[in-house]
C-alpha cells in the first residue's frame, strides 16, 4: 500500500468516527431529554481524593499523551523527508510521463491526438534524431529576398526558387548532457529562429503552451539523457563511421551510375528518342553524384579528426547550410560556405578563435568554453560575453577529442592534416 492511500484510509477513518460519534451523541440525547443540574452545583470529589488516586490517574494519563506526541513528532520528524522526496518524485514521474505524451506522436504507445505536439516527427520516436522536411529561401546574390515565386520566375530565374530540404533535427538523448535545465527552458520555449524548431511557449508570443508543458516537456528530455560514457563512445564511432560513410557513397553511387549506363545501353532499337534522352540524363546525374561522393570522400579522408568532431558536433550551429548538407548525397545540397563561417553561432574564421583566447591563458579557457560553458550575460576569452546558448561539450566528448577541435578551430582557414589531443598539462 502506498503511502498516498494510507493517508486517505487514515483521514476516511478518521472522518467516519467523528461523524459515529456526533450521531451517536445525537441520538443519545434524543433517548435521555431530562435535563441535567449544571455541574458547578454536583458536588464533586473531595480534597482527599483528588489528590490522591484520582491526581495519581491524571497524570498518569498526561504521562502517556506527553510520550505519545513525543514519539509522535519523533516519528513524524524522521518520516517527513522520505514523504516529501516520495512527493517530489511523484510530481516528476507524472511531469515525465505528461511530457512523453506532447514529445508523441502517432508512432509512439502514448500518443494522444488532442495532446500530443508531434515532436517525435523530427527528432524520432526515441528522441534519437531525425530530420525535419522544411523549405529555405535561396541565398543566391542574384535574387530579391521579397520576390514572388511566380511562372516568370520559374521561367528565368530558376536558381532563385526555395527548396525543400531534410533539416537534421538533433539527437535529444544528448540534451541534457549538452545542455542545462535553463538552456532546454529558452530552446523550447522560444525555439531556433532561422531553423524548423519552432517556439513553444506562451512566453514567447508564437507558442500555445503553459509554463507546466514546458517544464513536463524538459523532464521528458531528461528523463532520456544517456550516459557520458555511451556518449563519448557514440562520439568516437561517429567519428570512425563518417570516413566510412564517405568510401561506401563513393561505391553505392559508382553501382547507380553502372546500372544507369546499363539501362540505357539496354534500351532496344525500338525505344523513343525521349527513352534515350531519359535515359541519357540519368547517366549524367548519376556522374554528377558520383564527382560529388568522390570530392567528398578526399576531402573527409584527408580531414584531421578534429575537422570532423568538428562537423560532427559543432558545424550544425556554425557553418550555414551544413544541417541540411547531407554528406551521403553530397549533390543533392552541396554546402555553399566555408566551414566554420558562422550561422546560428559566430563566426570562427578569419583568426577570430586565437583573437578570443590568445595567450598565455588562451587554450585553459578556449577548453573551459567548450566543456562547461558560461552561464548567460558572463564574460569569457577577451571581453565575450555569453548568451546562455552555447552548449558545453565536456559530458559528450573526450578531453582528447575537445583538444582536437581546439586545434582545428585555430587553423581552420588552413586546417591540418593531423590534429593535436595534448592541449593541456
Amino acid at each position: 500500500m502506498s503511502t498516498k492511500t494510507f493517508l486517505i484510509l487514515f483521514n476516511v477513518a478518521w472522518i467516519a468516527a467523528f461523524v459515529g460519534f456526533v450521531f451517536f451523541r445525537v441520538v443519545s440525547l434524543r433517548r435521555n431529554p431530562e435535563p441535567k443540574p449544571p455541574e458547578n452545583l454536583e458536588v464533586f470529589y473531595s480534597d482527599e481524593v483528588l489528590e490522591g488516586a484520582h491526581l495519581e490517574r491524571v497524570l498518569g494519563v498526561s504521562l502517556l499523551a506527553l510520550v505519545v506526541v513525543v514519539l509522535a513528532l519523533l516519528a513524524y520528524f524522521i518520516w517527513e523527508p522520505f514523504r516529501a522526496a516520495d512527493a517530489t518524485d511523484a510530481f516528476h514521474s507524472r511531469s515525465v510521463a505528461r511530457g512523453a505524451i506532447l514529445f508523441a506522436n502517432n508512432q509512439s504507445k502514448v500518443y494522444d491526438s488532442t495532446k500530443s505536439l508531434l515532436c517525435a516527427n523530427c527528432h524520432g520516436t526515441d528522441g534519437g534524431g531525425g530530420f525535419a522536411i522544411t523549405t529555405i529561401k535561396s541565398e543566391d546574390s542574384r535574387c530579391d529576398p521579397k520576390q514572388v515565386v511566380d511562372d516568370k520566375l520559374v521561367a528565368e530565374k530558376p536558381y532563385c526558387l526555395p527548396k525543400q530540404v531534410s533539416w537534421a533535427a538533433p539527437n535529444l538523448q544528448l540534451a541534457g548532457l549538452r545542455y542545462s535545465h535553463a538552456q532546454l527552458y529558452q530552446i523550447i520555449t522560444y525555439g531556433r529562429p532561422g531553423t524548423p524548431m519552432p517556439a513553444w511557449g506562451v512566453k514567447s508570443g508564437k507558442g500555445a503552451k503553459d509554463e507546466q508543458s514546458i517544464q513536463d516537456l524538459i523532464s521528458y528530455v531528461e528523463s532520456i539523457v544517456t550516459t557520458p560514457d555511451k556518449a563519448q563512445t557514440l562520439a568516437t564511432q561517429q567519428l570512425e563511421q563518417t570516413r566510412t560513410d564517405a568510401v561506401k557513397s563513393v561505391k553505392d553511387h559508382q553501382k547507380a551510375r553502372a546500372d544507369a549506363q546499363a539501362a540505357l545501353a539496354g534500351l532496344g532499337p525500338n525505344a523513343t528518342s525521349a527513352d534515350r534522352a531519359a535515359a541519357r540524363a540519368l547517366v549524367t546525374q548519376a556522374q554528377t553524384n558520383l564527382d560529388a561522393a568522390i570530392a567528398w570522400n578526399q576531402q573527409t579522408q584527408a580531414a584531421s579528426d578534429g575537422q570532423i568532431l568538428f562537423q560532427n558536433n559543432c558545424a550544425r550551429c556554425h557553418t550555414r547550410g551544413w544541417s541540411y548538407f547531407d554528406p551521403n548525397e553530397p549533390a543533392a545540397n552541396p554546402l555553399q560556405y566555408p566551414m566554420g563561417s558562422g550561422a546560428y553561432g559566430p563566426d570562427l574564421t578569419n583568426g577570430r578563435v586565437n583573437n578570443q583566447f590568445p595567450s598565455p591563458n588562451g587554450e585553459a579557457d578556449l577548453f573551459a568554453w567548450i566543456s562547461v560553458g558560461v552561464p548567460a550575460n558572463e564574460g569569457y576569452g577577451i571581453r565575450g560575453i555569453s548568451s546562455g546558448r552555447m552548449p558545453h561539450f565536456g559530458a559528450v566528448l573526450t578531453k582528447d577529442q575537445i583538444c582536437e577541435i581546439m586545434d582545428y578551430e585555430r587553423n581552420i582557414d588552413k586546417p591540418p592534416a593531423t590534429t593535436s589531443s595534448a592541449c593541456l598539462p
